[in-house]
């Protein structure tokens, strides 16, 4: 999870609320592992690029790994699909607004 936020969830409790959500830069090329490019489609879904999302909970899973529910949006050719899923502590980083994307 991030660095100076590390919830000790009460006993029996697995999730935590994130309220109000919490801008985070969401790892797409972590989160989506392809591996090497087939070909370039410049019009598909870009699935390397990190993005800008609003973490609403967190979650522990059954290995003791943390995972966010994130909502963020795919960018493609002149296209943006919206998606909200669990992924991985380690795909995500702090975001405040006035900070650039990270490299």
């Amino acid at each position: 999870m991030f660095e100076g936020l590390n919830p000790i969830p009460p006993p029996r409790t697995r999730q935590i609320q994130v309220k109000p959500a919490r801008p985070v830069w969401v790892d797409l090329g972590a989160v989506f592992r392809v591996g090497w490019p087939r070909r370039v489609v410049p019009d598909g879904l870009d699935l390397q690029a990190t993005v800008p999302g609003e973490l609403h909970l967190w979650s522990l899973t059954t290995t003791g790994h943390w995972v966010g529910y994130v909502t963020f949006a795919i960018a493609g050719e002149g296209r943006h699909v919206q998606v909200s899923q669990w992924v991985l502590s380690a795909t995500l980083q702090p975001r405040s607004d006035h900070r650039a994307r990270p490299s």
